[in-house]
């Protein structure tokens, strides 16, 4: 077998200079969760693990790449990477990225945990990796935090609302645009003229690569934003303008529409 990629479950290709590591991360037993603070990104070569990995950006975007598939999370998504799998992972801007790492055979059973996929991060998911963090709770508490996280995780429901990003060049320098400012209004017409190719051009690519239209895919990247800035304490009127709607009763519809939920109710479930 070919173990050139294969490293050490920590920091892989990191850049260090710009973030802040968890150093207390190693322990005996066979899983354990790595910390990540960055206010500068944080960017993962293409490596791969001997063990599992789940990886949660607790606040932030994180860009996962593994099986040809280009995705942007957000805290609402966990990352599930078997064991051998080539992934590359970068944390945009100021961000915090939370890792378990799992000898295999504590993974849940059943042939869908042999393929990389994002499952739903529900706050109770949250909670506990971040509990298992702790190194001076008994090895007892530990072990249960973890055997509770992995039959959470073993009923947890795929996310298939993941924002792809296309692998075209010209079409990426569009998304990174529209990931970066989500209420840009520039028109189909003006992107493509942006990065100099037809408009049919960049409709096909998008189509072709991210499974959807460019209407529907920025539509995508605005709630995914809206999900941060509300978590973030915003009102809704602000978070709505902030994300490119011309109207917050608009948004509001939309949001509900997606998440089945209004976005004055999420905003509640993170403020003390």
């Amino acid at each position: 077998m070919d173990t050139s990629m294969t490293e050490n479950p920590y920091r892989l290709a990191a850049n260090t200079a710009t973030a802040a590591p968890d150093t207390a991360n190693e322990s005996s037993e066979d899983f354990f969760v790595t910390r990540d603070v960055s206010n500068d990104g944080l960017h993962f070569e293409p490596h791969r693990h001997d063990t599992d990995e789940l990886m949660w950006a607790r606040e932030g975007r994180l860009d996962v790449r593994f099986g040809g598939r280009n995705l942007s999370l957000h805290h609402g998504h966990m990352a599930w990477i078997p064991a051998q799998v080539t992934h590359e992972a970068t944390l945009l801007g100021d961000g915090e990225l939370m890792c378990l790492f799992a000898d295999t055979r504590l993974r849940p059973t059943g042939d869908r945990w042999d393929q990389p996929h994002v499952v739903a991060a529900s706050p109770l998911m949250g909670t506990l990796v971040h509990h298992l963090r702790d190194l001076d709770r008994p090895r007892a508490e530990r072990r249960k935090t973890r055997e509770l996280l992995t039959e959470i995780i073993a009923t947890s429901d795929v996310r298939e609302d993941t924002l792809a990003l296309p692998r075209d060049r010209r079409a990426a320098t569009v998304a990174d645009a529209l990931l970066a400012d989500p209420a840009d209004q520039r028109t189909l017409v003006e992107l493509a003229e942006f990065v100099q190719i037809s408009p049919r051009t960049l409709a096909r690519i998008f189509i072709n690569e991210t499974g959807a239209s460019l209407g529907k895919w920025r539509n995508r990247a605005r709630l995914n934003h809206s999900l941060t800035l509300l978590k973030q304490g915003h009102t809704v009127e602000d978070v709505a303008a902030g994300v490119g709607y011309r109207t917050t009763s608009s948004f509001i519809e939309t949001f509900r529409n997606n998440f089945g939920l209004t976005p004055a109710a999420y905003r509640r479930r993170f403020l003390v």
